[in-house]
């Protein structure tokens, strides 16, 4: 298509929008149901919108790219969720709670399926979650310009740090994209930015996979449904090893879904902290995993000295939440693995927010 064409497009769709928004206005403000006041916090939540609507030239249509289904007129989008794990699962069960567990999603994998830029590729940016509990930021990826991902291939994925609890498919969960292209000489590109959702209806293959086009990619997000959830966050030490640096692969699964596995922690992926932690621990990238209540959670773990891969040990745990705190020791070779377990409850707690205590404008 030639440019003058595709600007012409451009333009006939801005001017469709904006006759759109006009319609809207006029509607809103001719609403007798409405209150001055009110009229004005909607008005503020349509000027927020706007601000983060941006045409995509590959759906070519306008689109947000920001939370946006609450009012968010006075909404802090970048504020960060400080809401903590829920409580000890035996007290959970104990009195009679588990039928208030939520049901969760595991996200498994962030791939650049496609991309306008040639391999490699420098990204950074931030990967975030929002849900039911407070619609602040979860990051599932961050990394500034400095510490940029290298990306080689299709098959490679993003590092993801998080959830760092679970997260909440009570209602429907929003995950946001913004990652850059670091380039040369400092000029970066906008690689990727939408926002894509998670349906409550959704539970009918596994995995899930939502994908993103935008700008200079498609992004494939891939993540599993886990209903009635409790949490599991995992703490691995090494001891054994002549290095001060950990070798290895961390990989965590559900008895119950054992295709579809997390990558806790892979040495081969570039930036990954190596060093050894006090008495042999691993700084995990990834510390939590969302099991189905009457699942168990299995945890693969592969050790090797130096570049020696082919001669790796394997460990394979299976713990339960049989107590709120799971320890394990295996011996195998010259390596002592020790594993933590700490297990929660995703229980919607009163000093949890759900959606039946939402205001109508987010605060």
């Amino acid at each position: 298509m030639a440019e003058s064409d595709k600007n012409g497009e451009d333009k006939c769709e801005m001017r469709d929008t904006v006759d759109k928004k006009k319609q809207e206005w006029k509607l809103l403000m001719e609403d007798p149901k409405l209150t001055w006041e009110e009229k004005v916090v909607e008005v503020l939540h349509i000027v927020r919108c706007r601000g983060f609507t941006e045409y995509n030239h590959k759906l070519l249509r306008s689109l947000p790219t920001r939370f946006h289904t609450h009012n968010i007129a006075f909404f802090d989008l970048d504020k960060e969720s400080k809401l903590g794990r829920g409580p000890p699962v035996k007290k959970a069960l104990a009195s009679s709670e588990y039928w208030r567990m939520m049901d969760s999603v595991n996200v498994i994998a962030i791939k650049v399926t496609e991309s306008d830029v040639s391999y490699p590729i420098s990204i950074f940016g931030t990967v975030l979650a929002r849900d039911v509990y407070d619609y602040r930021c979860i990051y599932l990826f961050r990394r500034g310009r400095d510490d940029a991902q290298i990306i080689t291939s299709p098959e490679d994925t993003l590092l993801l740090t998080g959830p760092n609890r679970a997260l909440a498919a009570s209602d429907n969960i929003y995950f946001e994209f913004h990652l850059k292209i670091k380039g040369d000489e400092g000029v970066d590109k906008d690689f990727s930015k939408g926002l894509l959702e998670h349906s409550t209806i959704c539970y009918t293959k596994q995995p899930m996979t939502l994908s993103l086009e935008s700008l200079l990619s498609t992004i494939e997000f891939v993540y599993t449904p886990v209903p009635c959830a409790v949490e599991a966050s995992v703490a691995v030490s090494i001891k054994g090893l002549v290095s001060s640096k950990f070798s290895g692969k961390v990989t965590a699964w559900t008895s119950g879904d054992d295709e579809n596995k997390i990558i806790l922690y892979d040495s081969e992926v570039k930036g990954t902290n190596r060093a050894l932690g006090p008495g042999g621990s691993i700084d995990l990238t990834r510390r939590f995993v969302a099991v189905k209540l009457d699942d168990t959670l299995v945890l693969n773990v592969s050790v090797s000295e130096g570049d020696h891969h082919e001669e790796a040990e394997l460990f394979e745990l299976v713990v339960g939440h049989d107590d709120d705190e799971e320890e394990c020791i295996r011996q195998q070779g010259p390596y002592e693995l020790q594993v933590k377990v700490v297990w929660t409850a995703g229980l919607e707690e009163s000093w949890r927010r759900s959606s039946r205590s939402l205001p109508a404008m987010l605060v």
